[in-house]
């Protein structure tokens, strides 16, 4: 068994929380639906965050891209642009965050600096 350091806790514990606060019930394109938008680009703008969030850093998330319709619906296309642009900066500042709250655990842990 390995032993689960205080960084790794702390790691885990930001990681759980904050991907908690980014699920709902609902897919990102039924919430897109409900806000108004048409279902081709809720659609195109769900399956681009998904990817987004995967190139931004994301391990749970994976890259999802209806090809046929990407080429041929412009709506989904738009939607699916819109979707990975948004999506993926958000991951990044996401994964940002962690590493820095990691890096400023670690300071503390390492005595260094003495409050």
């Amino acid at each position: 068994m390995q032993k689960i350091t205080k960084k790794t806790l702390f790691t885990m514990t930001v990681t759980v929380a904050l991907g908690l606060s980014f699920t709902g019930c609902a897919s990102t394109a039924e919430n897109m639906r409900a806000q108004g938008y048409g279902p081709d680009y809720s659609q195109g703008y769900g399956d681009g965050c998904d990817s987004g969030k995967k190139a931004g850093g994301s391990m749970l998330d994976q890259f999802k891209k209806n090809v046929d319709k990407y080429d041929n619906n412009h709506k989904y296309r738009e939607g699916w642009e819109d979707g990975y642009k948004e999506c993926k900066s958000e991951e990044k500042q996401l994964m940002r965050s962690i590493e820095n709250a990691n890096r400023n655990q670690a300071i503390r842990d390492s005595g260094k600096y003495r409050y």
